[in-house]
């Protein structure tokens, strides 16, 4: 499969103040321009989704006045509770916006992220020719995404991920909870019946990269290579930080009373992924933590 020409220009980034943006935008270099709803940055470019899923022609400027090689849309309404309640945010946020952005990007590379609540959680890890069947509203709105993206764009690229972890600018992400609850001598509750595949943001964002400079189109997972609960993930990250794990309380989904359903079962199977770019592309969970602990200190 012939590369693209994504490093002959500027690869956009939409999303960059979150921590996948954060990460490609470390890994693209100089090659990266940064795109957010909130602009950390002068140089930074104002994207948000929800505005251009009503008023796609806002994008024309943009694409008009930078020469844009390649683009990754990895901004998107990930409160799946919101979601619940906000049907149309969701819908703005995780299908409409990237639906507009995709078609306005329809002449090069574009890489969508999307998530393992496409699924029900009945028979997880999934891989990519699984079923679909969202529980939430959150998982039906990234799969809506999914579909009309690629019906519109002839090149696109749809990123399945779940549960990522790693460095954070915002510090939002579970292990960052985790460990500011904890020592700070306060107890955190965790499901013991909800099953993923924990995945490190930076082999996340390596990974994309990799995919979309190769030329790969159509949908690929990319997650962790282990399939373990938010409890036992909770315990591992204890034991790596040296933190009190009896402040884990253990309970069941339903237990949480969340508005949203969860798929218990969920997960990614990356057989297809490391095919292409080998089997220590995605690291195990403990050397993810291990790897952020040493990163955060």
């Amino acid at each position: 499969m012939p590369e693209t020409n994504a490093t002959n220009g500027l690869a956009l980034v939409v999303g960059a103040s979150g921590q996948l943006g954060a990460a490609l935008i470390a890994q693209l270099g100089t090659t990266a321009l940064p795109a957010a709803r909130r602009q950390l940055s002068p140089a930074w470019l104002h994207v948000d989704l929800a505005e251009i899923a009503a008023n796609p022609s806002r994008l024309d400027d943009l694409f008009n006045q930078h020469n844009i090689a390649a683009v990754y849309c990895a901004a998107g309404a990930t409160d799946v509770e919101r979601c619940e309640s906000d049907p149309d945010w969701a819908a703005a946020a995780n299908h409409l916006g990237p639906l507009a952005l995709a078609r306005a990007a329809k002449n090069v590379p574009f890489a969508f992220f999307s998530t393992d609540y496409v699924f029900d959680g009945h028979a997880g890890p999934y891989d990519e020719d699984a079923h679909a069947n969202p529980l939430s509203i959150y998982g039906r709105s990234k799969l809506e995404g999914e579909q009309a993206i690629l019906a519109a764009h002839p090149n696109a690229l749809i990123l399945r991920t779940t549960t990522v972890y790693g460095p954070d600018p915002q510090g939002k992400n579970f292990l960052y909870t985790l460990r500011r609850l904890l020592t700070e001598g306060k107890t955190m509750r965790v499901p013991t019946d909800q099953l993923a595949t924990p995945t490190h943001v930076e082999d996340l964002a390596s990974a994309s990269i990799a995919l979309l400079q190769r030329g790969h189109t159509g949908i690929f997972h990319i997650a962790g290579p282990e399939f373990l609960s938010r409890y036992d993930f909770a315990l591992m990250a204890c034991e790596i930080l040296g933190l009190d794990a009896t402040k884990i309380h253990p309970l069941t989904t339903p237990e949480l009373k969340q508005k949203a359903a969860r798929p218990l079962l969920g997960g990614l199977r990356i057989d297809k992924l490391n095919a292409l770019l080998g089997p220590s592309t995605m690291r195990a969970p403990k050397a993810g933590i291990q790897s952020w602990m040493e990163a955060t200190a």
